[in-house]
C-alpha cells in the first residue's frame, strides 16, 4: 500500500493523478531545489555556448543532478555534451528532454536555458514523487545538445538513447503574443512545426585580376549571387507553408579578384518530410545552374534533417486539464497556425508518442525568437518562475501517463493511428 500522501495506486489508475495531494508533492519537490538550480540556469545562460560545444551547460546540469543524490551519464551514447539520468523501477518509462544551447551573436534568444530549468524540474518532480510513495514507473532526464544546428536528438535516438521509451515529454518558451491572441494564455500543449532539410552549398572558381583580366577567371561570387536569385524566382510557386532561407559563411575578401571560392548554407522547411522532399529537387536545381551558368565547380552537403512534429491531441489535452487546474496557468489544448519553425523533437516524434508544448515569458511588445529582446526576456527571474510552473505541469502530465494505463494506451494508439496515416508501418 502506498503512503496516504497519495492515493491508491488502485485508485488512480484510469484516472490520472490530477489529485492535489500529488501536484503538492511535486509543487513541494521543485519548490526545494528552486535557488540551488537557478543558480545552474542562470550560469547557463551568461555562458551561451553553441552546437555541440555546450560543455559548461553540460557539466553544470550534471554537477546539480549528482548534488541531488542522481547518478548521471555524462557524455551520454556518444555525444560530448549529451547526459542521461534514470530513476525509478518498473512500470512505464516516460523521458523529459532538457535543451540548453544557444545562437550565435544572440545568445539565449531561443530560450533554451529555460527549457532546461522546466526539464530538471518536471524530472526531479517525477522521481521523488515516485520514490516517496512506492509507486511504479520510471523517468529519464535527456540531456539534448544542438537543437539549433546538427540536430542533438537526431544523433541521441540513432545511438538507441529511447528506446524501450514509452513517452517523451518537453516544453519551449515563447512570447507571450506568439502563444495566441488571448493575453491570459500562459501556455498550449502543441503547434505545428515543419519539416526541414538542410545543406552546405560550395562553389569553386579561378581567381585573377577583376579589372586586368577579367575573362580568365571563374566567378564564385556571381555563382553564390545566382544561387540565391534563382531561389528568389523559386518562390513565387512556393505553397503558403514552404521556406526557403539561407545565408553566406565564406567569400571574396578583396573586390579586384574574382572570387574563386563561396560557401553557402540553405535551409528548406514545409509542412511534412513529403513536401520537403518535392521541394529539395526544386532548391538543388537552383545551386546546380548557378553552377552551370558562371562554369563553376559546385558541392552540396547535406546537413541532419528534421522531421514534422506529431501532435498528439489526447495527450495535449490531459497537459490542458492539469494545467488549468492549477493556479495561474490557462493552456490551450493545440494551435492550428502554419509552422513557427522546426525542431529535431520531430524526429523523436516519429518513432514514440510525445508532446513539445510551449509556454509564454513576458516580452516587449513584437518582440520575436532570436531576437536580443527576447534573449534579455529570457534572463528574468519570472521567466525563470514559469519555466518551473510549466515544470510543474510537465511532471503532473508525466505521472499520469505512468499511472493511468487508459490514458496512455489511449495516447500510443493516436500516435499509430497518425503513423500509419503518414504510411509508416509500426
Amino acid at each position: 500500500m502506498a503512503p496516504s500522501a497519495l492515493p491508491l495506486i488502485e485508485e488512480v489508475q484510469g484516472k490520472g493523478t490530477t489529485s492535489r495531494n500529488v501536484g503538492t508533492d511535486i509543487d513541494r519537490t521543485i519548490e526545494n531545489i528552486s535557488s540551488t538550480l537557478h543558480e545552474a540556469i542562470k550560469h547557463i545562460y551568461n555562458n551561451p555556448e553553441l552546437a555541440f560545444e555546450e560543455f559548461i551547460a553540460h557539466d553544470t546540469l550534471c554537477s546539480f543532478l549528482e548534488q541531488q543524490g542522481f547518478s548521471v551519464t555524462r557524455r551520454a551514447y556518444g555525444v560530448e555534451t549529451a547526459f542521461e539520468v534514470l530513476s525509478g523501477e518498473g512500470g512505464r518509462l516516460i523521458s523529459i528532454n532538457a535543451e540548453y544551447d544557444a545562437l550565435p551573436n544572440v545568445g539565449h534568444a531561443c530560450g533554451h536555458h529555460l527549457i532546461a530549468a522546466a526539464g530538471v524540474s518536471a524530472f526531479v518532480g517525477i522521481a521523488l514523487t515516485l520514490r516517496n510513495n512506492g509507486i511504479p514507473g520510471r523517468v529519464q532526464l535527456l540531456g539534448t545538445p544542438a537543437e539549433e544546428s546538427g540536430g542533438g536528438k537526431v544523433s541521441l535516438l540513432n545511438a538507441g538513447a529511447y528506446q524501450g521509451v514509452d513517452a517523451v515529454l518537453m516544453s519551449h518558451p515563447l512570447p507571450g503574443a506568439m502563444i495566441g491572441s488571448d493575453p491570459t494564455l500562459t501556455g498550449i500543449g502543441a503547434t505545428n512545426f515543419l519539416a526541414y532539410e538542410r545543406w552546405t552549398v560550395e562553389y569553386f572558381g579561378k581567381p585573377t585580376h577583376a579589372s586586368a583580366s577579367p575573362w580568365n577567371g571563374i566567378n564564385a561570387y556571381d555563382a553564390a549571387v545566382a544561387a540565391h536569385n534563382n531561389i528568389g524566382l523559386l518562390r513565387q510557386q512556393f505553397r503558403p507553408v514552404d521556406r526557403v532561407h539561407g545565408c553566406m559563411l565564406e567569400g571574396p575578401k578583396a573586390a579586384n579578384v574574382i572570387g574563386e571560392y563561396t560557401k553557402l548554407t540553405y535551409i528548406a522547411r514545409s509542412d511534412t518530410k513529403q513536401a520537403v522532399a518535392t521541394l529539395e529537387k526544386r532548391v538543388l536545381a537552383c545551386f546546380e545552374a548557378a553552377a552551370l551558368a558562371t562554369s563553376c565547380e559546385v558541392k552540396i552537403t547535406r546537413g541532419v534533417g528534421y522531421a514534422d512534429v506529431v501532435n498528439n491531441k489526447t495527450l495535449c489535452e490531459r497537459y490542458a486539464e492539469l494545467g488549468n487546474a492549477m493556479v495561474g496557468q490557462k493552456i490551450k489544448v493545440m494551435d492550428n497556425r502554419e509552422g513557427l519553425g522546426s525542431t529535431d523533437f520531430g524526429n523523436v516524434s516519429h518513432a514514440l508518442p510525445g508532446m513539445h508544448s510551449m509556454f509564454a515569458i513576458d516580452c516587449p511588445t513584437g518582440t520575436g525568437c532570436h531576437q536580443h529582446g527576447f534573449q534579455s526576456a529570457t534572463g528574468t527571474e519570472e521567466s525563470y518562475r514559469r519555466a518551473l510552473k510549466t515544470g510543474s505541469l510537465l511532471a503532473r502530465t508525466g505521472m499520469d501517463l505512468i499511472v493511468d494505463e487508459r490514458l496512455f494506451e489511449t495516447v500510443r494508439k493516436e500516435w499509430e493511428q497518425n503513423m500509419k496515416a503518414r504510411g509508416k508501418e509500426i
